[in-house]
């Protein structure tokens, strides 16, 4: 995978982008579009512009990681009965890598835990947590080890996105809006290996997303 580094090579440059629209007659929205996508194509002439005004080679331009990366999820095939306060395995969770001939798999189990509701506080928006815990081995640890920020924002961006999927279709499962009738939405969190509660600084990454149900009637609902 590539990612380009122009958002931080202007940084450390001082540089704006309309300097960049100035120096290389390149377009502006092309400029911005780089720097706020890093993943995205750039053709080989405007990176030759680039590389020479900034003074820089192909390899300091783009950060490279020689894996590609895909995520899947699949539900547990019991379901379980639904209870505040308690922890339980709703499905599991696979990284697959390849890089060439090599390849690698890690598998993880998917707690939920839905703390009990707080009756006194209704206004506030009742959450669940998604763990994802239980490595089969520890090859993504050393894959997250050779990644730099760019990627591990992207994987970190992906497992959110995936966790979402998985959320909707857990969903059709246990009806979260019948479960939280006098809620219009539920936040749910994501931590991948720590402590949910504590956001320990070793932790992987912790992220959330908010889940809005329609509240006209029990029909579709939204993400």
């Amino acid at each position: 995978m590539l990612a380009n580094r122009l958002k931080i090579l202007l940084a450390e440059r001082d540089l704006s982008i309309k300097d960049v629209v100035n120096a290389t007659g390149l377009t502006r929205p092309s400029i911005s579009n780089m720097v706020n996508n890093p993943f995205a194509n750039i053709s080989t002439e405007n990176v030759d512009k680039l590389c020479n005004y900034l003074e820089v080679t192909i390899g300091q331009f783009y950060d490279y990681l020689p894996w590609h990366l895909s995520i899947g999820y699949s539900l547990r095939d019991r379901k379980l009965k639904f209870r505040h306060g308690e922890k339980f395995k709703v499905g599991y969770f696979l990284v697959k890598a390849s890089s060439g001939h090599k390849k690698t798999n890690t598998g993880f189990s998917i707690f939920l835990e839905a703390p009990t509701l707080n009756t006194n506080s209704p206004a506030l928006i009742p959450g669940l947590i998604f763990s994802i815990q239980s490595p089969t081995n520890g090859s993504l640890d050393n894959l997250y080890n050779e990644m730099s920020p760019l990627f591990r924002h992207k994987l970190q961006g992906k497992i959110l996105e995936v966790m979402k999927d998985f959320y909707i279709e857990l969903n059709d499962e246990y009806n979260f809006a019948e479960i939280y009738q006098n809620s219009s939405s539920i936040k749910i969190y994501v931590d991948m290996y720590g402590t949910p509660k504590s956001y320990e600084s070793n932790e992987l990454f912790t992220g959330s997303f908010e889940y809005s149900f329609r509240t006209s009637n029990n029909d579709n609902k939204k993400s």
